[in-house]
């Protein structure tokens, strides 16, 4: 196949990056303390989801999807930032 033909012609989307995706997902998920209980997470948890994110944008580049490999590295960078923002906003400083 061309490196000109559009995404959608290569086949579907790589499944090894939307595996990460998810797992990045669910880790910053487990992050707020949901239960009250005060119990914290170690701090190294928090690199989790960006480690996984860029893993999965390097996979999908290797696969020649550059779309899905800017999604998964975004997706990494911003998911702890979105998440302490979205409980600052709702719980307040």
């Amino acid at each position: 196949m061309s490196a000109l033909q559009p995404e959608s012609s290569r086949g579907t989307r790589p499944l090894a990056t939307w595996i990460l995706m998810l797992l990045a997902l669910a880790i910053t998920l487990l992050l707020p303390d949901w239960t009250g209980t005060g119990a914290l997470l170690p701090a190294w948890f928090m690199v989790v989801p960006v480690l996984l994110g860029l893993v999965g944008a390097w996979l999908a580049h290797r696969a020649g999807r550059l779309g899905w490999a800017i999604a998964s590295a975004v997706l990494g960078l911003v998911l702890v930032p979105g998440l302490l923002q979205t409980i600052t906003l709702v719980s307040g400083p």
